[in-house]
């Protein structure tokens, strides 16, 4: 039960981490396509905060295993 936990986490972790890279390197790459975002270096500084945190939490749970 505790490793179906544990992975049921790192999977949710994984998908966010990898999520917020598509979307900034559509940030990074494709720019013009994103007009209705005011603040782009806001956006690449929250998306920066996901990753971050996503891997923090990605480490911590694969040394649970």
């Amino acid at each position: 039960m505790g490793y179906q936990l544990i992975n049921a986490a790192l999977m949710h972790f994984r998908a966010v981490k990898a999520r917020a890279e598509a979307n900034l390197e559509i940030y990074l790459q494709n720019s013009v396509g994103v007009g209705e975002h005011k603040d782009l270096v806001e956006e690449v500084i929250e998306l920066t905060k996901l990753i971050t945190e996503a891997d923090e939490a990605i480490k911590y749970l694969e040394k649970q295993q």
